[in-house]
């Protein structure tokens, strides 16, 4: 197994021994063949199935690739049939930024390119999307009682600001020190 696979078996252990492995759902394919083209395809590494029916598509991310990120971000709002709103794309950050003291990369590069993605169509209705390192996310997991709780923690809910999350997700990430950069909400 590759560097990238080997990231999303821990990522896949990591989860499993907080929330055990009921709730992971495996990779997921999304495809779509327009009428005289190709055939079109993306995937995601994991799916996270949450008790109230929403999802989480987890994209691993090994290397420095937001630019890729946010094409497929652009693919998967294309070609998913979820409900749009109770589904996010979740990227998990893996890469260390060797030109930065070996640091995590921050996930604000990622989140501004998803955040451009939709500038193109502003009334379309994107998926939800957060991004963070792993680090972080080890941090979120253990902090998280369950994984209604985990839910709370990581969905952005700044998304959509008629729905009240039980506790204000951006607030207890940065409160808690954490570098989670949740997606800003559309004007």
């Amino acid at each position: 197994m590759g560097m990238a696979g080997d990231n999303e078996a821990d990522f896949r252990r990591t989860f499993i021994e907080k929330f055990g492995g009921a709730s992971l759902d495996g990779k997921r394919r999304y495809h779509l063949r327009f009428p005289g083209h190709e055939p079109v395809s993306t995937s995601v590494d994991e799916t996270i199935l949450l008790p109230d029916g929403r999802l989480i598509l987890v994209e691993i991310d090994s290397g420095n690739m937001a630019k890729l990120l946010a094409g497929q971000y652009a693919l998967l709002n294309g070609l998913c049939r979820e409900d749009r709103q109770r589904t996010l794309f979740l990227v998990v950050h893996y890469y260390i930024d060797k030109k930065n003291n070996n640091k995590p990369y921050t996930a604000h590069r990622t989140i501004k390119n998803l955040h451009a993605i939709q500038s193109f169509a502003p009334k379309t209705d994107w998926l939800p999307y957060n991004a963070i390192n792993i680090e972080d996310m080890r941090g979120v997991i253990a902090a998280s009682r369950d994984i209604a709780d985990f839910a709370v923690r990581i969905w952005p809910s700044a998304m959509d600001p008629t729905v009240a999350a039980p506790v204000n997700a951006q607030r207890l990430l940065y409160e808690t020190s954490m570098q989670v950069h949740l997606a800003e909400p559309q004007p």
